[in-house]
């Protein structure tokens, strides 16, 4: 196995936290798997290749914010907020 120093990718890769870059590997992984005569020539698992990518800095990353879910939903997230103001 192949030791690689999370830490230090994510930090220099200017990644928030462990999880999201295990997000980001996954994500690459899951694309060159997906790519078709992808691993030709590579003997090395497509795992490692994304780590790879990640830390060369051939990967980007961008985060999106799901809009909040409009009506009942956010009505009782505002009713079931009030009711724990309540109780403390």
């Amino acid at each position: 196995m192949i030791y690689m120093d999370l830490e230090k990718i994510y930090k220099d890769r200017d990644i928030p936290n462990k999880y999201i870059l295990t997000l980001v590997v996954a994500a690459r992984a899951r694309q060159l798997s997906e790519r078709k005569g992808a691993a030709d020539g590579y003997e090395e698992k497509f795992i490692t290749r994304a780590v790879d990518d990640v830390t060369a800095g051939r990967v980007t990353y961008n985060v999106i914010d799901t809009p909040e879910p409009q009506g009942q939903p956010q009505e009782a997230a505002k009713a079931a907020d009030e009711s724990v103001e309540v109780q403390q």
